[in-house]
């Protein structure tokens, strides 16, 4: 019986899929914890041979909402001047909007090309804040790829999107999340999930609205009431590193043509 990644435990066959129309692919229950994992997905490398997939025509929306949420939670929070690395960055749109609207984010994407975010990839330092959006569902190993990243980053809250199915209705073969035709999705999580996982982690979930939730080990952390934001926006409207950006890189640039 396959051993459940997050857990430990062994896990209840749900059913069986074909994936990318041709590789068969099964779907275990891990019941101790609300986690559902894909064993043994052998056909990643075909799946991620474009880093988003054909079928992502929202991937621009989602950025763009992402961006407004993840800004106004951290300024909200006082992490308005808090270093962040985005974990699955893939081109960098992500970072370079969040650098755009004034905070101090780096790339980084083993599996991608940075080419909106050049010049910003992570650099040896550390973070005290971390995104991953639309990352942990393509894991096969989501606990210890957060706790790999946080021993290197140094991180004490991570911004991440969720979609969570409950445990006690369980969503059908049709769900649309499973993704079957791209084979990317291979992780599916529940509150119950994600609360288990906030505890191995030493940190504890909030769920700040729809699908942004965050590992945190601040004492506090909490979505702004609608006067709070608009606060916000006024105080940061101005907000931009577009041009310190482009002054520095401007520097990188002339340092590297005038080498001897």
């Amino acid at each position: 019986m396959p051993i459940s990644p997050i857990s430990g435990q062994p896990g209840m066959l749900l059913f069986e899929s074909e994936v990318i129309g041709r590789h068969p692919a099964k779907y275990f229950l891990d019941e101790s914890c609300g986690y559902i994992w894909v064993d043994n997905p052998t056909w990643l490398e075909e799946a991620y041979s474009d880093a988003i997939a054909l079928t992502d025509t929202g991937i621009v929306a989602r950025n763009l909402s992402n961006l407004r949420r993840v800004s106004t939670a951290m300024r909200a929070n006082g992490l308005a001047g808090a270093r962040g690395i985005d974990i699955g960055g893939g081109y960098g749109l992500f970072v370079r909007g969040l650098r755009d609207i004034g905070l101090n984010f780096h790339w980084s994407d083993p599996y991608a090309d940075n080419l909106l975010a050049r010049g910003f990839e992570a650099d040896d330092g550390t973070y005290a804040v971390a995104t991953a959006f639309e990352v942990l569902e393509h894991l096969p190993d989501p606990l210890s790829h957060i706790k790999e990243a946080r021993a290197k980053f140094g991180f004490e809250t991570l911004f991440f999107s969720a979609t969570c199915f409950d445990p006690k209705n369980l969503p059908p073969r049709d769900w649309w999340y499973w993704a079957f035709e791209t084979g990317q999705h291979i992780s599916f999580f529940s509150e119950q999930c994600l609360d288990y996982m906030a505890e191995q982690l030493g940190m504890r979930k909030v769920h700040l609205r729809g699908d942004l939730y965050a590992f945190t080990a601040l004492d506090s952390l909490t979505w702004p009431s609608k006067w709070q934001q608009w606060r916000i926006r006024k105080t940061f409207r101005r907000a931009s590193l577009t041009q310190q950006d482009y002054e520095d890189m401007k520097q990188r640039v002339k340092a590297t043509q005038f080498k001897p």
